[in-house]
């Protein structure tokens, strides 16, 4: 499977994946256990980030030349939020892991790193972001740790500002049942509260349009053929809109981005 027809299980960002792609020999083992893993944990004590809702990483060894581990690779490259790329050891695999990320998503979500030394292949010698030496590896923790969370504060500008746009492009209508339902993670709503409330329907259908509320099931039908329900979910964009509206807290937030279904988390 071509990386271009390749359709995502999920719509948006696992907020809490740092993807790893490296060689699968075990010689490299140490690059994971000793640099990548400790320096994530060390990010999420910089960031603030708790425990069941932390960054972590996640190294995966399926076989690039299979389709199931190629498109296990791509559902990872795809959503995670951060892409680290172990150039050491000039792996072909991973450069073509790389070069699929570096062509479909953000460079600013992507950190490369190899050891001190190493001569780049290609033209990446402008991308390596961190250089660490094989003797003492441990001691370049502390700098990829600070990688990983400028990474996420780059991603999180980037983020606020579609979330702004989207923010500024809902009207008093999509106001109002955002001060409504947004308290609710999931509501639904009967026909009789919106056929005589105008501004609510209109408000509800405008967060549709926007990508800020989903409509999680199709409308329900008593015996006479009447909707009488109709249930929402917000997305990953709306749950951002909310928190910058000041609807729902910032712990609040990272819960709802935890335990949104995949579809929705944007």
């Amino acid at each position: 499977m071509y990386a271009n027809d390749f359709k995502s299980k999920k719509t948006g960002i696992d907020h809490s994946l740092i993807f790893v792609a490296m060689p699968f020999d075990d010689k490299y083992d140490s690059i994971y256990n000793d640099l990548i893993v400790p320096a994530t944990t060390l990010a999420n004590t910089i960031l603030g980030y708790e425990d069941n809702l932390s960054l972590r990483p996640f190294r995966t060894k399926d076989d690039i030349k299979t389709t199931s581990g190629w498109i296990n690779i791509l559902e990872h490259l795809y959503t995670a939020q951060i892409v680290i790329g172990v150039l050491t050891g000039k792996n072909q695999n991973v450069f073509y892991e790389l070069g699929v990320a570096h062509a479909t998503q953000q460079i600013a979500r992507q950190i490369l790193i190899a050891e001190e030394g190493d001569a780049p292949s290609f033209d990446t010698k402008d991308l390596i972001y961190l250089r660490y030496t094989e003797n003492n590896i441990a001691e370049s923790k502390e700098p990829l740790a600070d990688k990983i969370v400028d990474a996420i504060k780059t991603y999180n500008l980037e983020n606020e500002k579609v979330v702004t746009k989207a923010r500024g492009s809902v009207g008093p209508s999509g106001f109002h049942a955002q001060m409504t339902y947004g308290a609710r993670r999931n509501f639904a709503v009967q026909t009789e509260e919106l056929k005589d409330n105008a501004p609510l329907r209109n408000g509800l259908d405008i967060l549709c349009q926007l990508g800020l509320l989903y409509l999680n099931t199709a409308s329900q039908r008593d015996n006479n053929g009447n909707s009488i329900e109709f249930s929402y979910w917000w997305t990953g964009l709306g749950n951002d809109v909310l928190k910058l509206l000041g609807i729902i807290a910032e712990a609040e937030l990272l819960q709802r981005r935890k335990d949104l279904p995949p579809y929705l988390n944007s």
